[in-house]
């Protein structure tokens, strides 16, 4: 067996494994591409439950919408501005179905979105009746900070 065993040609031993430098490196990119991983999840996690509020919001825009069409007789009796605080308990009372309906949509706005609110107004022009309804709840409680607010027209 010769002395130069294990020895390159130039008289230094092959390197064999990692050095300390290079273990720290790739645990400080791979700690840096995680940290990025999850900012990433939470931007994703509120901008989902926003995008849930705004189907909310929408939900119920329409829903009230569909009983001003079920009663168009009457449609012009639902104007006004609805803001309630939120009583799981409710129930309707079958007296008055104006009286029911806007009580049911109000508790709904407030139970369902954050600050929720409405209003409704509307038109009639002849045979036409249009309705504007505006739905307004606060993200704040999910970081985004602000009122937001989805409104849509719509002919009964």
């Amino acid at each position: 067996m010769s002395m130069t065993a294990g020895l390159s040609e130039s008289g230094m031993r092959p390197q064999r494994g990692f050095t300390l430098i290079e273990v720290l490196i790739a645990a400080l990119v791979l700690s840096i591409g995680l940290l990025g991983l999850g900012g990433l999840q939470s931007i994703s996690l509120k901008m989902n439950q926003g995008s849930y509020l705004r189907t909310q919001a929408t939900t119920l825009a329409y829903e009230i919408a569909d009983a001003m069409r079920a009663n168009r007789g009457n449609a012009a009796s639902y104007v006004g501005e609805y803001d309630a605080d939120c009583d799981d308990e409710f129930a309707r009372t079958g007296d008055d179905v104006i009286g029911d309906d806007t009580a049911e949509w109000s508790n709904r706005l407030a139970c369902s979105l954050h600050g929720g609110s409405g209003s409704i107004v509307v038109n009639t022009s002849g045979d036409r009746i249009e309705a504007t309804i505006a739905v307004i709840w606060n993200e704040t409680r999910y970081g985004g900070g602000e009122a937001q607010s989805f409104s849509f027209t719509t002919e009964l």
